[in-house]
């Protein structure tokens, strides 16, 4: 694992005061040997570590996590984008933000959805950014279907509302100009009953 940059800059900090101290030539030395000098220096002028004391009961049980992953993406998402799996990632995120709520917590949640807005990359996804695919659009002439026993009569008619799989949807019969009911199916069309 490696350290953090500030620990990094602290060190090399460290390091040039070594070097400025006459510890040796500037130009002969580079930082991370004067890194390594300065570590062996503090573990030789170290006091001796005291004898163990008993096992701590805090010792026998880990400690919780204080991250989950979660998924996010790996690139920016717009308004219209389906999400898919090749597009997440997952990252660490505090367990108290999730707990929080107001961020999907699992890919499920996410692939094939829709982006409601623009969601950048690696920043959990919230819950209001995303959506189902709305297979019928508002305005836009749909197949209507009607299907009872082994009758089916099909036709257009203008959706009057936006849906997803499985919505009920009013659409309006562009022949007699009634308004009916439907629900959206998986294939792009409506299914009209029978009331």
């Amino acid at each position: 694992m490696s350290p953090h940059p500030l620990m990094v800059r602290g060190l090399a900090a460290a390091g040039l005061l070594l070097c400025l101290a006459g510890a040796a030539p500037a130009g002969a030395q580079s930082i991370s040997t004067l890194t390594a000098r300065n570590a062996d220096a503090n573990v030789a002028t170290a006091p001796a570590p005291a004898a163990p004391a008993a096992p701590q009961a805090a010792a026998a049980t880990p400690a919780a996590p204080s991250t989950i992953l979660v998924p996010v993406p790996a690139v920016t998402l717009y308004a219209g984008d389906v999400i898919s799996e090749a597009v997440l990632t997952d990252r660490p995120v505090p367990i108290a933000t999730l707990e929080r709520g107001g961020i999907v917590g699992g890919r499920g949640a996410l692939i094939g959805k829709a982006v409601r807005r623009t969601v950048l990359a690696g920043v959990p996804v919230p819950l209001n950014a995303v959506a189902d695919v709305q297979v019928v659009t508002k305005g836009v002439a749909t197949r209507v279907k009607l299907e009872e026993g082994g009758l089916v009569i099909s036709g257009y008619a203008m959706p009057l509302e936006s849906g997803a799989v499985g919505a009920t949807v009013r659409l309006k019969n562009m022949e007699s100009g009634q308004t009916i009911l439907g629900t959206v199916q998986a294939d792009g069309s409506v299914r009209v009953n029978i009331r």
